[in-house]
């Protein structure tokens, strides 16, 4: 039985868009951005103790002000509760420089949950319980962002392939001002009109669309430009009650503006790994 993926990419989506703030700027228009993802009574536990309610969570930053941080996920799962909420359990390896050069390595265990809105695509943060496991070996700072930034506009943009309803305005918040996508199948799509037709054409012939990314990859290539690479594994059921399947590569080019919530595709070049087929 082929199962919805469409919780898995809302709440991956907003959790790696939480280690973005703290692996940057701690701006105003970042925070606002991060404000975005939290529950008005969010509850946050950690080592630097516990916060309740997203009011109070600005001030709580002051504290990592010229911090430089790095949260590196080693594992991450999304599972839906008897009561609707997500619950999203991970381990990261989390390393920091402290203004005075002091440096820190340890793993962390995070338990969060999030809450589903009427009407809203993305869920919130209602309890975020970060919890230390081990003090790790020191080795030299390795930079996390790039494979945050990426993987978060990744789930979002599967989240939106997964509406199956042909709206394309989400899109538009996610794509760079002039962008290609080149779809193997369609061939070029250089315009949100072009992609409006797409979405009320393939997708809406579908009643159930599944991804599964396999062997991310992520480069920084400029100045807040990314290559991002990565096999898309898709399980879909027709309105026929068909069950497909198929593997396709995707090749991007991401621009970055760190003051939007999300970066933005540039180019997209969509290659067939394995070919649609039915599901034997």
């Amino acid at each position: 039985m082929i199962k919805s993926t469409k919780n898995t990419h809302a709440a991956l989506t907003q959790y790696y868009r939480w280690y973005q703030l703290y692996e940057g700027e701690l701006s105003d228009i970042r925070i606002n951005n991060q404000m975005d993802i939290l529950s008005d009574d969010v509850l946050i536990k950690s080592a630097a103790g516990e916060m309740k309610g997203s009011a109070n969570y600005p001030d709580r930053l002051a504290m990592y002000k010229g911090w430089k941080n790095a949260h590196h996920v080693q594992n991450v799962n999304v599972t839906e509760v008897a009561d609707g909420r997500l619950n999203l359990e991970a381990d990261i390896i989390y390393q920091n420089i402290q203004p005075s050069g002091e440096q820190s390595i340890y793993s962390v265990h995070y338990s969060t949950f999030l809450e589903k809105s009427e009407g809203e695509l993305l869920p919130l943060f209602t309890e975020l319980n970060l919890i230390p496991t081990s003090q790790l070996e020191p080795k030299p700072f390795e930079a996390a962002y790039a494979d945050n930034r990426v993987l978060s506009l990744l789930h979002y943009w599967l989240l939106n392939m997964e509406q199956l309803d042909g709206n394309v305005l989400p899109f538009e918040e996610v794509l760079a001002p002039e962008f290609t996508l080149d779809f193997s199948t369609v061939g070029l799509i250089e315009s949100t009109d072009q992609l409006a037709m797409w979405l009320q054409t393939v997708p809406t012939q579908l009643k159930l669309s599944s991804h599964y990314p396999q062997n991310f990859s992520v480069k920084a290539i400029g100045d807040n430009q990314f290559e991002m690479e990565v096999n898309l594994v898709w399980r879909g059921v027709t309105k026929d009650d068909k069950a497909m399947k198929a593997t396709t590569h995707h090749k991007w080019l991401i621009v970055d503006n760190p003051n939007e919530r999300f970066a933005r595709i540039k180019t997209a070049k969509i290659t067939q790994v394995d070919a649609l087929s039915l599901i034997e």
